[in-house]
């Protein structure tokens, strides 16, 4: 009985093992579905929906599937992918030949356009707040500033001046009555500040100009993050992401609108330990929300609870 039992256990097994596909296997069999160019992560993104099972998935699958990919087309004469395009890079099957290319240029025109306006970024913003407020590393809450609450001005002067929200998380959410005490008395402060820029959509086409308006309107906080609900799965952007992060400090949060408690910040920003008052002072001096939101922070820690009104939480 106990030979038979694993005479059927090794055949399972090895059933199972037959059923499972590479990563590489996994995209000529995803091109071949398709039947047009795709990026690495619309291939892991038909892999999952079909359920084709590999052995060993990994935090970021789509990243491995272009890897391989990659070297695939460097190394093997008879690889049966070609890159077609870049940013975003596409791949296709080599006997479809030159009509790849314009297949891949006429999706390229069409990548995550959808416009990363004022009104609809806010519908993401309860969501974002529920995510800080939970997440260990921010314990946050948040309040919306509204451009159109600020002073107006000569045109250009307030471009890039204000965040989307400014978050601040409090000493006496953390620690006890004693322990915040000692800190008063060791000159620390009582708060500390996040700044915020909101995106629907990052891409290549408007990676930079998102990048360097979270760059201009965080340098007064501790710390300073662009987020976005959907970021485009390219290896390439994903590089450039991290380079920009790195040298000038910036976080990048990837936003889950289902389940905010699962967005990941991608990349950690780079804290400062002083903030730029002059900024401060300037933000308050144009606009009303960002006054009301350090008056709330004052009246908060004079009482040593929350009881000032921040944005509700989805």
């Amino acid at each position: 009985m106990h030979k038979y039992f694993t005479i059927l256990v090794c055949r399972k097994h090895i059933q199972n093992m037959s059923d499972s596909l590479s990563f590489l296997e996994i995209a000529e069999k995803a091109l071949n579905t398709i039947g047009k160019p795709m990026s690495a992560s619309e291939i892991w993104a038909l892999a999952k929906e079909r359920s084709w099972k590999t052995d060993s998935v990994g935090i970021t699958p789509w990243a491995t599937v272009a890897a391989q990919i990659y070297v695939s087309i460097k190394n093997d004469p008879h690889t049966p992918f070609r890159q077609v395009s870049k940013r975003p890079t596409r791949f296709a099957l080599t006997p479809w030949g030159e009509a790849a290319e314009k297949a891949a240029s006429e999706l390229n025109s069409f990548v995550l356009e959808s416009e990363n306006v004022p009104l609809k970024e806010r519908e993401l913003h309860p969501a974002l707040a529920k995510f800080v407020y939970s997440n260990s590393h921010f314990r946050a809450y948040v309040k919306t500033i509204y451009h159109e609450a600020s002073i107006k001005s000569v045109k250009g002067r307030n471009l890039w001046l204000h965040p989307d929200l400014v978050g601040v998380r409090f000493n006496f959410d953390e620690y006890k009555k004693e322990t915040v005490n000692l800190q008063k008395l060791t000159a620390n402060p009582d708060c500390y500040l996040f700044s915020f820029e909101m995106k629907i959509n990052l891409h290549f086409g408007n990676l930079r100009e998102a990048f360097f308006q979270a760059v201009s309107n965080s340098s007064w906080a501790n710390e300073g993050y662009l987020v976005a609900a959907n970021i485009q799965e390219e290896m390439d952007l994903m590089d450039e992401l991290a380079r920009l992060s790195k040298a000038f400090g910036i976080g990048i949060i990837r936003l889950n609108t289902s389940k905010p408690e699962q967005s990941e910040i991608l990349f950690q920003s780079n804290p400062k330990s002083e903030l730029d008052f002059d900024t401060i002072n300037r933000l308050v001096e144009d606009n009303e929300n960002f006054k009301d939101f350090l008056s709330n922070i004052a009246e908060d820690v004079k009482l040593g609870k929350v009881k000032s009104e921040y944005d509700k939480r989805e």
